[in-house]
C-alpha cells in the first residue's frame, strides 16, 4: 500500500526503535479484533509523511500516531483508542477520556519521556505478525 492517508483501515505509526512501543504494538496485534490494523514505523518514508501531515517531527518522537475512521489520535488518546480497537474488556479504557486534557497529556509525557525504564528485556525487532501488517516502504 503506497499512501497511508487513503486507506480506510486503522493505521498506527510508532517508534520502531522503542521496545515499549513495539510491545504495545504486539499487544494490539494479538487483541485487535478486525485484523485490519496497519503498522508503520516513524522512521519509514510512510511514517515520516504521516508525521509531517500532522505537523509533528518524526525525529523528535514526542508521540506515536493512530488514525481511525479519519480521526487522528496522539498522546494518551492514541493509547485509549488503540485499546478500544481490541474490544471488551480493553474498550473500557475509554473511561480515561474523562481525565482533563492537561492531566492526560502530563501522564503520557511522564511515560514517554521515561520509556527507557520500561524497555528492560524487550526487543524492538518486529515479529512476523508485525511485518505482515506493516506498510513500511
Amino acid at each position: 500500500m503506497d499512501d497511508a492517508s487513503d486507506a480506510d483501515d486503522p493505521l498506527y505509526v510508532y517508534d520502531g526503535d522503542c521496545a515499549l512501543c513495539s510491545r504495545f504494538v504486539r499487544f494490539l496485534i494479538k487483541r485487535e479484533q478486525t485484523g485490519r490494523l496497519r503498522l508503520a514505523t516513524a522512521q519509514s518514508p510512510i511514517g515520516r509523511r504521516v508525521y509531517d501531515a500532522e505537523g509533528l517531527c518524526p525525529d523528535a518522537m514526542e508521540t506515536a500516531i493512530l488514525r481511525v475512521d479519519g480521526e487522528t489520535f496522539i498522546n494518551l488518546d492514541l493509547f485509549i483508542e488503540g485499546l478500544a480497537l481490541c474490544g471488551w474488556p480493553w474498550k473500557a479504557a475509554r473511561a480515561l477520556q474523562a481525565l482533563p486534557q492537561p492531566l492526560s497529556d502530563w501522564l503520557y509525557r511522564r511515560i514517554a519521556n521515561n520509556r527507557k525504564l520500561f524497555n528492560r528485556g524487550a526487543c524492538p525487532v518486529p515479529t512476523p505478525e508485525m511485518r505482515a501488517r506493516s506498510i513500511d516502504a
